[in-house]
């Protein structure tokens, strides 16, 4: 992705007891594993509802080990880019390692809150199981907002319902257990503010949902 500026992680500020909470998860089965036949349903349920992704370019934030990022680069093929990023150094690496020496992805140690983009240059920004870990969620929808296209499409989704995912984080006692999902309501009023206008909305016990897509420059 040409002329996209990052700084280096010891460059900025950032969360490093995060950090370091999700390096110790690098080798969890929810990280490393397959997605199983019903998370890969889900989905591709989600793909469904989004532009054909062939040729695109796609911003995946807290991409983990690459679980994703893998299905992404398949979805927009060698003509396509994924830009996947973690907080994580041990996430990236095993990104790193699953992915290979795909052509079409750049896999970069970084802070979403860091990044600085040079206009409007991506397609899709698909949020996977981490928008509640953003510190400042104003500051990550500002810039992801930023970099999509006019007409582009942001995508937040994850496994598990809104209370579920509260629930969890609450209960785990880390340095994640204040990374709560905001409510609809406060999520449509931020969206609506970096210029996303939300397109759907699923909050079920197996899926969480928003698809928004980006209506002006901000």
């Amino acid at each position: 992705m040409k002329g996209v500026f990052l700084k280096e992680k010891n460059h900025y500020e950032y969360n490093e007891a995060k950090a370091a909470f999700f390096d110790a998860q690098a080798d969890a089965s929810w990280v490393i594993s397959n997605y199983t036949e019903s998370e890969r349903s889900r989905l591709e349920q989600v793909f469904e509802v989004l532009p054909a992704l062939l040729n695109c370019t796609v911003l995946e934030p807290g991409c983990g080990a690459g679980r994703l990022t893998e299905i992404l680069a398949e979805k927009v093929g060698p003509e396509g880019l994924v830009l996947a990023m973690d907080i994580s150094e041990n996430m990236i690496q095993k990104a790193r390692t699953r992915l290979g020496c795909r052509e079409n992805v750049r896999i970069l140690c970084a802070s979403l809150e860091s990044c600085a983009f040079p206009g409007p240059m991506v397609d899709l920004v698909f949020c996977h199981q981490v928008f509640p870990h953003f510190d400042c969620k104003e500051t990550a929808l500002r810039i992801m907002s930023a970099c999509l296209k006019p007409g582009g499409f942001f995508v937040i989704f994850h496994l598990m319902g809104i209370e579920q995912i509260n629930d969890l984080h609450r209960k785990a006692g880390t340095p994640v257990a204040r990374d709560i999902m905001p409510s609809n309501r406060a999520m449509e009023q931020m969206l609506t503010r970096f210029g996303l206008r939300i397109e759907k909305i699923e909050d079920q016990n197996d899926r969480y949902l928003i698809l928004a897509q980006k209506t002006q420059r901000v």
